[in-house]
């Protein structure tokens, strides 16, 4: 065990009158001991947390490497085909970062709290606080100090920072200098084929200064007839709520009507729109981008299950926190590693069960109601189960049992 406790009793006891053999204890005495149960807990406190902070520290700092280097081969993909200004992708990857990080905490909590607890059991620092009586309540209530932090701050991170990095990412891409076409890969002197074929596009010269594209001619095919538009001058517009691509052209003609018949319609327009490319975005990634307050009163029940997606994330810190303390526990011969295991697939569970509660939630196969709390009920059924398991009367029992 580390030499904490020891030096601390030592410096605090000097100086003062042994209590000995003599059955009787001063008022003065027992004060003084109370004080000194009070300070060793205060040291506990201060000692199961430094070292939970320190552990979670660097688990945050390895998913948020691990979040910055997928996001940024995506980034670095779309950079080198022209997509994407270089001199953006590093602040794209710093908001995504802080995009995710509200969702990476509750694992990063639980697994700090498994390394730190683990890491005691291993020293038999746990087998020497319970001998000076710190019992499992007492590490609960240790470890729950640490909530007065997390829990805020992962509520801040999901419900305003991860709507505000989602759409600073989208009003980064969405005002990039370069040439609006080129988010959609327009080249002069090309034709360029959209919709599965219903829009066919070829653009003589773009004139990259000035963002507009001279001598174009548009085929496009909808209402169960062919139409030919061409226009002396157009320009590329990105519309970044719904994500769409739009074509305006100025001063043409438009032909429609059907090949072999003779009821062809000759227009000429001042200027005209169409949309030559929609957005390969789910809807889910649009409503990240969506304010918490704008989720919760919405009429859309995929906008609430948005909403309580991030709320469950805060949740899910404390009920991970009340599973991963019995789970953490080990006998000296299991070592630091005896359940982790089964702490590993008690966690996965949880996520997939979180996954299909949401997505149960989306299809209204659940009440709203209802929602994600149910997950959160069975986790804490399975640390009150493992509690049991653990319990002395429950292990002696089984002793019994076995001895008989």
């Amino acid at each position: 065990m580390a030499e904490w406790p020891k030096a601390a009793v030592l410096k605090t006891v000097e100086g003062k009158p042994s209590v000995g053999s003599n059955p009787t204890l001063s008022a003065n005495t027992t004060s003084y001991i109370a004080s000194l149960a009070f300070q060793l807990m205060q040291i506990i406190d201060r000692y199961l947390l430094r070292e939970l902070f320190k552990i979670l520290f660097a688990i945050l700092l390895i998913l948020s490497l691990i979040i910055a280097s997928l996001g940024l081969t995506k980034l670095l993909e779309k950079a080198a085909i022209g997509n994407l200004n270089p001199q953006v992708v590093m602040p794209l990857m710093g908001y995504q970062i802080l995009r995710y990080l509200g969702r990476s905490i509750p694992p990063a909590f639980f697994l700090s709290i498994l390394a730190t607890l683990g890491r005691l059991y291993k020293d038999h620092e746990m087998i020497a606080l319970a001998s000076c009586g710190v019992s499992t309540g007492r590490i609960y209530r240790a470890l729950s100090w640490s909530l007065i932090l997390m829990v805020p701050l992962t509520t801040w991170l999901a419900i305003f920072i991860q709507p505000w990095a989602a759409i600073q990412m989208e009003t980064m891409i969405a005002a990039q200098k370069q040439v609006a076409a080129e988010l959609i890969g327009l080249k002069s002197g090309r034709f360029h084929e959209y919709s599965q074929g219903n829009i066919v596009f070829y653009v003589e010269d773009i004139d990259e200064k000035a963002e507009t594209m001279r001598n174009i001619f548009v085929q496009n095919y909808q209402h169960q007839k062919l139409g030919l538009v061409t226009a002396n001058i157009g320009k590329h517009s990105y519309d970044p709520i719904t994500r769409d691509h739009f074509l305006t052209l100025y001063e043409g003609r438009r032909y429609e009507g059907n090949p072999g018949q003779a009821n062809f319609t000759i227009a000429a327009f001042g200027s005209y729109t169409l949309r030559i490319a929609e957005s390969p975005t789910k809807m889910r990634d649009i409503r990240a981008t969506r304010h918490t307050a704008q989720l919760y009163t919405s009429a859309d029940i995929n906008d609430r299950a948005e909403f309580w997606e991030r709320i469950s994330y805060p949740i899910s810190i404390i009920t991970l926190m009340l599973i991963a303390i019995p789970l953490s526990r080990s006998t000296p011969r299991q070592g630091m590693h005896g359940r982790l295991i089964l702490a590993f697939l008690v966690y996965f569970s949880f996520l997939n069960m979180h996954s299909i509660a949401i997505g149960w939630m989306r299809q209204q196969v659940t009440a709203e109601w209802l929602g994600i709390w149910w997950v959160q009920v069975v986790l804490l059924l399975i640390a009150a189960l493992i509690m049991f398991l653990d319990s002395h009367w429950i292990k002696r029992i089984l002793r019994r049992l076995r001895f008989n």
